[in-house]
């Protein structure tokens, strides 16, 4: 793999580096050594529980053959696969899917990682479900939203008059858990049972990625030769350990912004960087904050709180990024160039970001295994779905404030000049919207953001909810209370009642966001909740022309 580091970036690296090399931090990585991150017996115990993902190669290549070997059974049957899953989960099956495709003769997929309606009715209405093998993926077998899934299409595919839809269903999971029964009881297809000491985040290259990724015809031997290959080389060269000190050391100097920047058809890349980086570093009042699918401008003057990677395939040669690019070394700022040679070279990446994270956590002194506040979204909305009340469920375009905004004068025509003036005391702004994901809110969301980072030179991030809870979730409530957020829940266009329980998915996607809003308001983060107008795509344009 080949890399480029400018000047800026240089003499940050250098001093990481050092402090990375007087720890051995190489060595004592291989030897699974807790004690580089963290001394107490609390924190050790995760961290020992966590670092399966630094021999899980050789488990995938074990298992390769019975991988492969099931997928071409599978596409002998099916035309089409939906994956159930959150987080670490789903974010790799994501990258595989858009970045490789579905190769002749292997299933259509989607990933549904979402408890909006509007969203799961489009893949309903895309998929022949009788011709559709379902992936139950989830570490705990308890999250939330893969089973209210689960229990949906299960009975689309009973009303579908499927005897056994046990036979439609595939399981990746941990030893012992809910999911691992459920898939005994309903006599599933298959089960793949991934090694427990590894967290989600850092599963891409255990069942739970390459499971997928052999279904969309993707080589799994090659890949995880490639991978296993970089393994080596990383252990042996400063490569992984030069982004490690990118990260950690520039933290620790005041530039937590991790910009990344990449071409159209690998960015999907960045949303599972995304989790990997804030999941892993966002704790202790500190954090890298990633943002990806940034406008690119020139002669734009950035805050001097930002690194910057560009990760591009090596036979590209873009004029324009390269011209930004050269603007960007020549206003002081540190940016490493990374070359993936192929679409196979994603496995090269997946080892270089996680032992970076992992090197990073080293430097700032924090666990990068654990996640404290990703409970407490979901706790709050386990409440709200007890006691779902009219009080709770808001009219249109009518805001709530958190505790800390509740003397500030904002309401919805005023919402524009408000958010300008209280990210003079922020760092960044998070828009979250819980909506259907398709283009056309994509769109409106980055026209939206474009135009208050232009005006602002404050980093604009946006996630899906209920997505970003497994991921970006846990920096938003475990920094140092750097940034503003706005939460947008809505109403769907066509409702449906989750089998077995007394809520519908809308309930459900609503109690997130609400949950989200006070845990975030609990910790006190400045945060602004707007229930969209239906249809909610028309009530994110008038809040996009407010700006």
């Amino acid at each position: 793999m080949k890399i480029e580091i400018n000047e800026p970036a240089k003499k940050i690296i250098n001093s990481g580096l050092e402090s990375l090399k007087n720890q051995d931090f190489i060595s004592r990585l291989q030897k699974k050594d807790a004690t580089l991150w963290k001394n107490d017996e609390e924190h050790k115990k995760i961290i020992n529980n966590s670092l399966g993902w630094l021999s899980v190669i050789d488990f995938s290549l074990e298992n390769a053959d019975e991988i492969t070997s099931f997928a071409n059974e599978a596409k002998q049957k099916f035309e089409y696969c939906v994956l159930l899953g959150m987080g670490g989960s789903s974010l790799a099956p994501e990258v595989f899917n858009n970045i490789f495709g579905n190769a002749e003769g292997f299933p259509k997929m989607f990933v549904l990682d979402t408890t909006n309606a509007d969203w799961i009715n489009f893949v309903r209405k895309e998929i022949d479900i009788k011709k559709t093998l379902f992936i139950f993926a989830s570490k705990s077998g308890g999250t939330v939203e893969p089973n209210s899934s689960f229990k949906y299409f299960w009975a689309e595919l009973k009303r579908e008059g499927v005897e056994n839809p046990g036979d439609n269903f595939i399981a990746i999971t941990d030893e012992g858990t809910g999911l691992y029964k459920l898939s005994e009881d309903q006599k599933f297809l298959k089960r793949f049972v991934n090694p427990s000491d590894i967290g989600g985040r850092f599963s891409a290259l255990s069942y739970f990625g390459m499971v997928p990724a052999s279904l969309l015809g993707v080589d799994v031997k090659k890949f995880l030769g490639v991978a296993k290959n970089s393994y080596q080389e990383f252990l042996a060269e400063d490569k992984a350990l030069s982004l490690a000190s990118l990260l950690g050391q520039a933290n620790l100097e005041g530039r937590d912004k991790l910009t990344l920047i990449m071409p159209k058809q690998i960015e999907s890349f960045g949303l599972w960087v995304e989790q990997l980086v804030a999941e892993s570093t966002g704790k202790e009042g500190k954090g890298i904050l990633p943002i990806c699918g940034e406008g690119l401008y020139r002669d734009f003057k950035y805050i001097d709180d930002r690194v910057f990677v560009y990760i591009k395939q090596c036979e590209d040669f873009d004029k324009r990024i390269s011209s930004i690019l050269e603007e960007i070394t020549n206003a002081g700022h540190p940016l490493m160039t990374v070359c993936m040679e192929n679409n196979y070279d994603l496995a090269t990446q997946y080892i270089l970001w996680q032992i970076a994270t992992a090197g990073a956590g080293a430097l700032m002194k924090i666990n990068p295994f654990d996640q404290p506040n990703v409970e407490s979204a979901k706790i709050l909305t386990k409440e709200l779905l007890k006691e779902l009340s009219s009080d709770e469920k808001q009219e249109p375009e009518k805001l709530i404030l958190s505790e800390n905004l509740k003397d500030k004068d904002i309401n919805f025509q005023n919402l524009a000049s408000n958010v300008y003036k209280l990210l003079k005391d922020h760092e960044y702004l998070a828009i979250l919207p819980y909506t259907n994901s398709s283009e056309g809110y994509t769109k409106v969301i980055n026209c939206w953001k474009d135009e208050i980072f232009t005006r602002t030179s404050r980093p604009v991030v946006f996630g899906y909810g209920p997505r970003y809870l497994h991921s970006t979730g846990q920096l938003y409530k475990g920094d140092g209370n750097k940034g503003l957020f706005i939460i947008l829940s809505a109403p769907v266009e066509n409702e449906i009642r989750i089998p077995g329980e007394e809520y519908s998915f809308e309930d459900l996607c609503n109690a997130q966001a609400l949950g989200d809003f006070k845990a975030l308001s609990n910790g006190g983060r400045s945060v602004i909740k707007i229930h969209l107008e239906k249809p909610a795509i028309e009530g994110l344009k008038k809040i996009n022309n407010l700006f």
